[in-house]
């Protein structure tokens, strides 16, 4: 299997998520077909600990949809992709992925995503406020590109927004990172050019989610190196912050920025009693039906794919809610929220063991772990691991620990190879 049309394909789910469907589907299925012709299912590998938790979370999901089914939720097999079909494939590509060789190009193509997703949007702007040579309305709305600027304030949507903001916290934990703990290659310059712009991208969207998880994004960062035991001086850091904010502050005053504004929408973000502040008092709605849904069965929920009477989002698909966790524990209850948890919290965990043990998997692992933990914090409001071309950020992780873990069993640790047991 070509190490470089995974990375194609990941780069295009990165650039393009949710869109272009049907050609990205057949390069999917090539690979797939490619990956069978020159591997055998029989060099499948996984740890033993990895193979019990997706069997635990695939049979889960199945009970949970077969809940969905038994109880007429009108999205029970809809969502069977994103719990059954989509992980059995993730898994089917970790297996083949026991090399930290093989996993590097991936990390790596996670700058180059967000710098491509960075470029387009950016090339939307010029498109929609100045014109552009070339007509890319199909592109536009193909990624629900909007922009708006007026009373001081601007405003933009493009649904590669989610892996500007998860290359941000990428960037960022690299760029806090001691050089020394850079085992990837990757050029700082490069890092700085992408981190930048994708902050600056963040801004200007008024994503409310964005912003408080760029605020909080540094302290996730810090906590985590220490939780490694890695002391990152942050004296050194309290120049370039300063001459960052300087930049940042002259050009809010000279692109004319309303600050009030800025202000004021930051604040929304914590109003759900007004009815002016319209996406929170509908999730406020929503939030309350979810609740009184899960009440009737809270142990279990209401089975994928369940509709909560009260709050509709979407007339084509009932079942959908932005409160990603209140909507997982209406749908699965204490039992499913309990499964799910404790699975990422097993990465965290292992993740944190690994780089704790042996310092050189930090550039591999604390990267990624930072901008996993923020995405999952987005998704919270945002259902992003709703779909295909977000649920890598789960996965991704996954990978690097199996790979690892591989490895060590070269040091008479334990191995699971399917059909065969070491």
């Amino acid at each position: 299997m070509k190490i470089k049309i995974i990375c194609v394909f990941f780069f295009l789910m990165l650039v393009l998520p949710a869109s272009f469907q049907e050609p990205r589907g057949i390069l999917l299925v090539l690979i797939l077909f490619f990956s069978l012709g020159l591997n055998s299912i029989y060099e499948l590998r996984y740890s033993k600990m990895l193979l019990l938790i997706a069997l635990i979370n695939l049979i889960f999901s199945f009970l949970f949809i077969l809940n969905g089914l038994i109880r007429s939720a009108p999205g029970a097999i809809p969502v069977s992709t994103v719990y059954i079909i989509w992980p059995i494939l993730y898994l089917y590509f970790i297996g083949y992925s026991v090399k930290r060789s093989n996993l590097v190009p991936l990390l790596k193509t996670i700058i180059y995503g967000g710098l491509g997703s960075s470029v387009l949007i950016i090339l939307f702007i010029y498109s929609i406020v100045i014109g552009f040579p070339i007509d890319i309305t199909y592109l536009l709305k193909s990624q629900d590109f909007t922009v708006y600027w007026g009373t001081g304030a601007f405003k933009l949507n493009s649904m590669n927004l989610a892996t500007v903001m998860y290359t941000f916290v990428f960037a960022l934990t690299f760029l806090l990172m001691p050089s020394k703990f850079n085992n990837l290659g990757l050029n700082k310059n490069l890092i700085r050019i992408t981190f930048i712009v994708c902050l600056i991208l963040i801004f200007i969207s008024a994503r409310r989610a964005f912003w408080l998880v760029c605020l909080v994004s540094p302290v996730i960062i810090l906590a985590l190196f220490m939780l490694v035991g890695i002391n990152l001086k942050v004296k050194r850091f309290i120049i370039p912050v300063l001459i960052f904010l300087s930049i940042t502050s002259v050009t809010i005053v000279y692109v004319a920025i309303d600050n009030d504004r800025i202000i004021s929408e930051f604040n929304s973000s914590f109003e759900f009693d007004n009815p002016d502040a319209d996406s929170n008092y509908l999730r406020k709605e929503q939030y309350s039906a979810l609740i009184n849904g899960w009440k009737e069965n809270m142990f279990i929920g209401n089975g994928l794919g369940a509709h909560a009477q009260g709050s509709t989002r979407d007339p084509n698909a009932t079942w959908a809610y932005e409160l990603s966790y209140v909507a997982l524990l209406f749908h699965t209850g204490i039992v499913g929220v309990f499964i799910y948890a404790s699975s990422v919290f097993w990465i965290f965990f292992e993740s944190i063991m690994i780089c704790r043990k042996n310092k050189y998997y930090v550039s591999y692992i604390l990267p990624q772990l930072a901008a996993m933990i923020c995405f999952l914090i987005a998704n919270a409001s945002n259902p992003y691991l709703g779909k295909f071309d977000y649920l890598w950020t789960i996965f991704l992780p996954i990978a690097i620990i199996n790979a690892i873990k591989l490895d060590k069993t070269k040091d008479n640790s334990i191995e699971f190879k399917i059909g065969k047991q070491v």
